[in-house]
């Protein structure tokens, strides 16, 4: 005869969803709240999401990727490798369908995720909630430097899985690290900084031959760390331009002269607005370990060195420097006297509010509602309409950072001087343009040189203030953002936007149709 076994008492299982708000929750909403605050018009600062946007138009019309320039009338057919082509054609996409605010939403969201996932990983390994939540909100402070909407934010994303995936191999072992390959050669279609992705892993790879005692399993984990590193460099190549985007990249970072000449390589401006949260998260690395009972493992000293001394050289890796850091800024604020742990218990559970958050936000912009867009006080937009009229044949000098706005709004599309896509124009280049800014006999040669008929410039360059009182040229429009002059001789007409018509081109802009520029 079988015995019959008595069958399992069914367990009831918990809701697969939290209701309960934890710490992530608070990263979550203050991070997005944030982020739609300041981006209204801060994710629209820099000047080269118009011609990511552009660049993404012609990818998706023609099914190819850009190997030479066709925006300028300077570079024209001179090669050129769009290292973020992916990035340009999901912008393109989105915004087509979508409109900007839809690109608004999402780049929210995508910030707000991240930096909750970076507080709800230091509270699963071990940091006390205020701890995760104060290290997640200095990080966030730090790289909303580049809030921006630039295919960087995908780096920060896959920055921040590649620090997870080698802390989880160095902790508990196993496959996690061969992930960063996979990374890597998605980063390498979205944006150059997937080089940081090799760089991270075989940091891991030194802070792990150090963390202890050396036998075979260290040895074992080091040498997987060191497989996953090479891999990766391996699997960036997989993108249409092969070899060749490391030729561009490394041509820009170390060949061009380029980077003394850019802002973002510049390094940590301290002193000046925007450094302070990094000053802060700096002096707390200094401070925290003289009243702290806690101290920083060796593993984790690593990726802090490495990455302190890149962003100390270049403002541009500083929130990739926040997020390495982070683990160890937890560590320290819970190792001080007034630290608790008794206030939260650990839930694996997900959270709903997140997700709650961007359905709505998803369906607020799905319904076009502005939700952000060029700053007029900051972008020359009353001026497009007349520069619109002007002959399209007619040589245009301007503003390098209006050059993107110039190739993606203008209509019809109008070809521009440069851009901000430095390593196209070369040091020589952009060191005479600056010189041409200031009015001097230099521009006397460029204009003869490159027959210049238009220039749309800031009215406190030197050059604009000179040709205001030179009788060959005359002024189109004028206001605070901008001036248009055209040569006298061309015969360009003489137009000034009335006050009717500036209110109803600033009327199209602040509240657009989707697929329309914001």
């Amino acid at each position: 005869m079988i015995p019959i076994e008595n069958p399992p008492i069914a367990e009831s299982r918990p809701p697969a969803g939290r209701f309960v708000p934890g710490p992530e929750d608070l990263v979550f909403a203050i991070v997005l709240a944030v982020t739609l605050a300041g981006g209204r018009y801060g994710l629209f600062g820099d000047p080269g999401t118009p011609w990511h946007f552009r660049l993404g138009n012609d990818i998706l019309a023609s099914g190819s990727v850009p190997r030479c320039d066709n925006l300028t009338w300077t570079r024209a057919g001179t090669p050129w490798v769009d290292q973020s082509w992916g990035f340009d054609a999901l912008l393109a996409a989105v915004v087509t369908s979508w409109g900007w605010s839809m690109i608004v939403a999402l780049t929210a969201i995508g910030l707000a995720v991240l930096y909750a996932s970076m507080a709800r990983g230091l509270v699963r390994d071990g940091a006390a909630p205020i701890s995760a939540i104060a290290a997640a909100l200095l990080a966030a402070g730090i790289g909303s430097i580049h809030f921006l909407i630039r295919p960087h934010l995908f780096t920060y994303a896959f920055v921040y899985l590649t620090l997870r995936a080698c802390q989880r191999q160095h902790e508990r072992g196993g496959t996690r690290v061969f992930l960063v390959p996979l990374y890597t050669a998605i980063l390498a279609n979205l944006h150059g900084g997937f080089v940081a992705l090799p760089v991270i892993v075989a940091t891991a790879a030194i802070g792990h031959a150090i963390a202890g005692g050396w036998d075979r399993a260290r040895g074992r984990q080091v040498l997987a760390f060191a497989l996953a590193a090479g891999l990766s460099a391996l699997a960036a190549l997989a993108n249409p331009y092969g070899i060749g985007l490391y030729r561009h990249v490394a041509g820009l970072l170390f060949s061009s002269g380029l980077t003394a000449m850019i802002d973002e390589y510049q390094p940590a401006p301290f002193g000046k607005p925007g450094a302070e949260i990094l000053e802060w998260f700096l002096l707390a690395l200094v401070a925290l370990p003289a009243v702290s009972s806690r101290r920083v493992d060796r593993y984790q000293l690593v990726h802090v060195l490495v990455w302190l001394h890149l962003a100390l050289t270049s403002i541009r890796n500083a929130p990739f420097f926040a997020m390495a850091a982070a683990p160890a800024i937890a560590s320290l604020i819970d190792g001080l006297p007034l630290s608790s742990r008794r206030s939260w218990k650990p839930d694996g559970r997900a959270s709903v509010w997140p997700a709650v958050a961007a359905v709505v936000l998803l369906a607020v912009a799905a319904r076009g509602v502005w939700l952000g867009g060029f700053d007029p006080r900051k972008w020359p937009l009353d001026a497009l309409a007349t520069l619109d009229r002007q002959p399209l044949s007619s040589h245009l000098f301007h503003e390098q950072d209006w050059g993107g706005l110039i190739e993606a709004r203008t209509s019809p599309l109008r070809r521009t001087y440069l851009d901000d896509r430095f390593e196209l124009f070369g040091k020589k280049m952009i060191v005479e343009y600056v010189e041409v800014l200031t009015g001097g006999p230099t521009w006397d040669e460029v204009r003869a040189r490159d027959r210049i008929d238009l220039v749309w410039l800031r009215p406190d360059r030197g050059l604009a203030k000179r040709l205001k009182k030179d009788p060959g040229w005359t002024v189109l429009f004028e206001d605070r953002v901008s001036v248009l002059l055209a040569r006298t001789s061309e015969g360009f007409r003489i137009h000034r936007d009335s006050a009717a018509g500036d209110l109803a081109n600033w009327a199209a802009w602040a509240a657009p149709p989707a697929g329309v520029w914001p």
